[in-house]
């Protein structure tokens, strides 16, 4: 068996030994290119070499997976299409942004100190000094703390460095007081006035996240997936839950659901009194919650899905998690429903003042959803445990394991004050652990749809773009004449017989020096052909995370400007940071 084996595995090793692409990112990326028995046809010297005979421009091939407690998603593009498959049934908890954006102060830089903070928490443009002004010192002041806000605070960016990540509010070092992070509402003059026509930001986001931090076993894939033309297109729901803030949310790719994919609602098992969460030791002890979880009927409310990369409070380390959105608007009540903004603050304020409508300032965390084969909507209730996958999270130590119950930052969960999210989230708005599941079974094209009908058409190649028509060889014979006793006893022909010969003989396989004709002929598309558009982008290619400790266990340090920070205190709080996420997410 061995004698047999060897060969084939030199055979395939040699097929793929001939693929020599121009760099790393090509290689990984496009090793289906110029594979051996793939017709490829082309030398690396060609321009065209990542392209089909016809000119049709490859498109970069990647997968790989993520995890937490133990349960894979595989996350895979081709043909710029993105695919992410993982479990059934997968818990979510439910977040609102509060229509701020919380900005840290970068290392060793000048920052607002305490005082001054709510006279720069409502600017929205510098203030014009004049000449006539009365009180220019204060005028320049204002544009002054504007500059600082600008210049040394930044909102989640994995390249930038900051002073605080879990500590104090207030840096007081000899004897200056400055905050460390400051909460700033959308439209604030600090963002360039680019939300300051924003729908409200009233709808919550159902999410969980997916991966460890920085996602090392994914490769390049999402990588690929978030430079690509879909990336970050927010469908209308998303916005109305602000997932279109780019300061918040890293980048976003909004993906389908796969037809038996959907959503489940847990509405209990009939009894209100069993079928709700216990809140006290004595009930979690006397009684068992009893849950029922039902298919949503997608085809009555309306739902988004999305898969964003966000990080916790300012750390460089980003993580991957699924969210969906859903509003049922069927009528204005029902919308009214899934809706909600605080009365109180800048936020508030200012949608009032502009005249928005705002349909309910109630939070709702009893939420009801139309259930299949039932006439009558069902409330969703949460657990009171973490999630329903997570039995045995001090078994396996991982920790935890109880629901936040409240909305706001994460901070060191179980320990502490702690949320469900994020700091610019509602604290009123509950998780609700495992009201609600999904299907992580998600599809989404990167790029145009294929239902267009000039795309992928013969004349779309490089060598062929905008021209309608397009002129095809062919190798001279008597294609399709009828040969079948049955056929030629009757007499019939074939209605697409194609004779392209001079001679009118079939031509059988030529000799050494034969040489055969070659027939031009030319087909009018009508129309220019379309292909997809891939934008590329610069790979990091360095191991991350649990991969390069174990290179580093093995060889020594891994060098790379992701893994570098300025100072030692830095870097610890860094790991510190991601032990204690890791704590809570795995």
């Amino acid at each position: 068996m061995l004698a047999t084996l060897i060969p084939g595995l030199l055979l395939i090793q040699g097929c793929f030994s001939a693929v020599q692409p121009h760099d790393k990112t090509m290689k990984n990326l496009f090793a289906h290119t110029g594979a051996c028995n793939t017709q490829h046809g082309r030398e690396l010297d060609d321009p065209d070499y990542y392209a089909s005979n016809s000119g049709m421009p490859h498109d970069p091939s990647s997968s790989g997976f993520m995890a937490t407690h133990g349960t894979h998603r595989f996350l895979a593009m081709h043909e710029q299409t993105a695919l992410l498959v993982g479990e059934g049934k997968h818990g979510v908890w439910r977040f609102q942004e509060n229509g701020f954006i919380r900005i840290y102060r970068g290392v060793g830089r000048e920052g607002i100190p305490p005082q001054k903070r709510e006279g720069v928490r409502d600017l929205r443009k510098n203030v014009v000094i004049d000449d006539d002004m009365e009180d220019k010192e204060s005028a320049w002041e204002i544009n002054r703390l504007l500059i600082i806000l600008e210049r040394n605070y930044m909102p989640i960016d994995p390249n930038f460095d900051f002073d605080h990540q879990f500590g104090e509010e207030v840096f007081e070092p000899n004897g200056r007081n400055w905050l460390n992070w400051i909460d700033l509402p959308i439209y604030h003059a600090r963002f360039g006035g680019k939300y300051k026509e924003h729908v409200p930001i009233d709808l919550p986001v159902y999410y969980c996240q997916m991966s460890s931090a920085e996602f090392p076993h994914m490769g390049a894939t999402w990588h690929v997936m978030k430079a690509q033309p879909k990336a970050n297109v927010i469908g209308p729901l998303g916005r109305r839950a602000g997932m279109d803030i780019r300061e918040n949310f890293n980048d976003v790719i909004r993906f389908r659901l796969f037809d038996d994919a959907g959503f489940w609602a847990n509405i209990g098992q009939g009894n209100p009194e069993t079928d709700k969460m216990a809140s006290t030791l004595e009930e979690l002890k006397e009684r068992a919650q009893t849950a029922n979880w039902q298919r949503i009927d997608k085809d009555k409310i309306g739902w988004e899905v999305y898969v964003m990369e966000r990080s916790y409070h300012n750390a460089k380390s980003t993580y991957l998690s699924l969210a969906f959105v859903m509003l049922d608007s069927s009528t204005p009540e029902r919308e009214k429903e899934y809706t909600y903004i605080r009365p109180h603050g800048e936020y508030y304020n200012y949608l009032v003042e502009k005249g928005y409508e705002i349909k309910s300032t109630i939070p709702n965390n009893s939420p009801t959803v139309p259930i299949e084969n039932e006439t009558e909507v069902k409330e969703a209730y949460g657990l009171a445990t973490y999630g329903h996958h997570h039995m045995a999270r001090v078994k396996y130590g991982i920790g935890g394991g109880a629901c936040p119950q409240k909305g706001g930052d994460v901070s060191i969960y179980p320990w502490g004050d702690a949320g469900g999210g994020w700091p610019t989230n509602y604290e009123e708005i509950t998780p609700l652990c495992d009201a609600f599941l999904i299907d992580i079974k998600f599809w989404v094209n990167l790029d145009k749809q294929w239902t267009e009908p000039d795309m992928f058409l013969g004349n779309a190649g490089h060598d062929y773009r905008g021209q309608t028509a397009v002129m095809y060889q062919a190798q001279a014979n008597w294609y399709g004449k009828y040969s079948d006793p049955y056929n030629v006893e009757r007499g019939a022909k074939n209605p697409y017989e194609l004779d392209m010969t001079e001679d009118h003989k079939i031509q059988e396989f030529p000799g050494e020096d034969e040489v055969v004709p070659v027939v031009n002929f030319t087909i009018d598309f009508g129309v220019v052909g379309e292909v997809e558009e891939y934008f590329n982008t610069e790979i990091d290619w360095t191991p991350r995370t649990c991969l390069a400790d174990e290179i580093e266990d093995q060889d020594g340090p891994v060098e790379s400007p992701v893994r570098n920070t300025n100072t030692a205190g830095i870097a610890a709080v860094s790991v510190y940071i991601l032990a204690i996420v890791s704590f809570i997410w795995a």
